[in-house]
């Protein structure tokens, strides 16, 4: 009896550690805000767009759950905000839209791609993102 609640002793433990492991932010700090994460990327949010022209899409970067930045070319980076919590973003190995006609609104989803499973969270809001001069 007692081998069984030192097990459980054990394993209530390891969960504790793993959980305090997974906070975003440490104890007594508060959470960053968007503009926090994304200056860490070095980036400033810029005014908002109506579209993004799809074609010109050559790559993305998580930022969290509900933001995701895509690269158009050499200066032109945008933010897009989906509508809630899209889980699937941190550990996506695809991402995509269901734009028709090459041009991204906030009509549109975006789709994630992980392990053949895919999940579609609609736009809420499209940015222009301004690259912050790096510090030396």
């Amino acid at each position: 009896m007692q081998r069984i609640r030192l097990k459980a002793a054990v394993v209530a433990g390891i969960v504790a550690v793993l959980l305090g492991a997974c906070a975003s932010s440490p104890p007594g700090q508060k959470p960053k805000t968007l503009e926090q994460k994304l200056g860490d990327k070095g980036y400033a949010l810029g005014k908002p767009v109506d579209r993004i022209i799809n074609w010109t899409i050559d790559g993305w970067g998580y930022i969290d759950d509900e933001h995701v930045v895509f690269s158009a070319g050499l200066s032109r980076d945008y933010l897009v905000t989906v509508l809630g919590p899209c889980n699937d973003l941190s550990s996506a190995t695809a991402i995509g839209f269901t734009a028709m006609g090459g041009e991204v609104t906030r009509f549109d989803k975006l789709i994630t791609r992980n392990m053949g499973f895919s999940q579609q969270c609609p736009i809420r809001e499209l940015h222009e993102l301004k690259r912050l001069k790096k510090k030396d």
